[in-house]
């Protein structure tokens, strides 16, 4: 007999926005299906739309991604895209690191995959998904992105809108000053905006500046409206915030420019929910598989890597250049509607 659940938006969601989540989160403790441990953390997850998870990622791995990135800025590969002054370019030999962001490391780097893919985070979205994750999108970070406010709904796009969820890694140790990633605790929760009183995602040409403006202000009325505070993120290395699809938040001001703040962020959806760009871009809905989860990517193709354990770049020699995106892919993925909708994606 099929049961039809009522959620907290018109969109749907995961199965901790339907209206009986409570009940369910009672009924999968007394089954034996979650243990109390994971009962809190979903409690905190439905209560505030995030969780953190200390320790999640082993600081030995942390430093092995860190030594791959090191060693690509150095170096150069050519294999990845850069994000840097709203343009994505191959990685050069000696790009400077300040306010570049490597897209999808997670796609050649093992070492990347290591942290997105870490048991701690792998298990928690696995919980609330009810499925296994599919990492379809990341970046990294040297220092903050200052980004204000925002919902990632708005940018990123999957066919089920609030199926969706973020995991931000701390690299380092953050100290106040560094550009803090910061949130609404419990603004999951916000009144809904609907652009063109039917899409959650901001479309640049068809809606124009006008809807995105009075989008962003009613997030900060509305969260003042609700007592919401701002809270900052000063987690240590190897430390996670899982949040979800809605929940507000954005990059602190950095008071200090000599200060890093080293992260990593990844965007998930549950096995079985498509992202956008499996539509606009269908010769890159190709799933590869990786310690539990699932990851696809717009920039490149993750249906033809190696074996695990080769995707991470040795000191040793260069990748091969014909591995990366054509330079008429290049075009096509920094310029037109998609491009401008990037632009936009600092993502805390």
């Amino acid at each position: 007999m099929s049961t039809t659940h009522t959620y907290f938006s018109r969109f749907g969601g995961l199965w901790t926005d339907r209206d009986d989540a409570a009940q369910e989160l009672d009924r999968r403790l007394d089954g034996g299906r979650i243990t109390e441990h994971q009962a809190e953390l979903l409690q905190e997850w439905m209560a505030d739309g995030r969780v953190v998870l200390e320790g999640a990622v082993p600081v030995a791995a942390i430093e092995r991604f860190e030594a791959d990135i090191t060693r690509a800025f150095a170096q150069g590969d050519e294999r990845l895209l850069v994000e840097r002054d709203g343009e994505k370019r191959p990685l050069a030999p000696g790009t400077p690191t300040s306010l570049a962001r490597v897209v999808d490391a997670y796609a050649y780097y093992e070492s990347a995959r290591e942290l997105l893919f870490a048991p701690a985070i792998v298990d928690f979205l696995s919980l609330v998904f009810d499925a296994p994750p599919l990492l379809f999108q990341s970046l990294s970070f040297d220092k903050g992105s200052q980004q204000g406010m925002h919902q990632d709904t708005a940018y990123v796009v999957t066919s089920s809108p609030l199926e969706l969820a973020a995991a931000w890694i701390a690299l380092e140790d953050v100290t106040p000053g560094s550009g803090e990633l910061m949130y609404y605790r419990g603004s999951h929760r916000l009144p809904e905006y609907a652009f063109a009183g039917e899409r959650k995602h901001w479309d640049a040409e068809r809606d124009g500046e006008a809807p995105h403006a009075a989008w962003a202000a009613a997030l900060e009325s509305n969260a003042q409206a609700m007592g919401l505070e701002r809270e900052v993120f000063l987690p240590a290395k190897g430390d996670a915030l899982i949040w979800a699809a809605d929940l507000a938040h954005g990059g602190s001001p950095v008071e200090d420019a000599d200060r890093t703040r080293k992260s990593l962020v990844g965007h998930y959806c549950p096995e079985g929910v498509q992202p956008h760009y499996f539509t606009w871009n269908p010769t890159h809905a190709g799933i590869a598989s990786d310690r539990g989860a699932r990851y696809a990517s717009s920039y490149y193709d993750v249906t033809q890597q190696r074996a695990p354990g080769a995707g991470s770049q040795s000191a040793a020699g260069s990748p091969p250049a014909a591995a990366g995106p054509s330079a008429a892919a290049r075009r096509r993925r920094s310029g037109g509607l998609v491009g401008k909708l990037r632009g936009r994606l600092g993502r805390g």
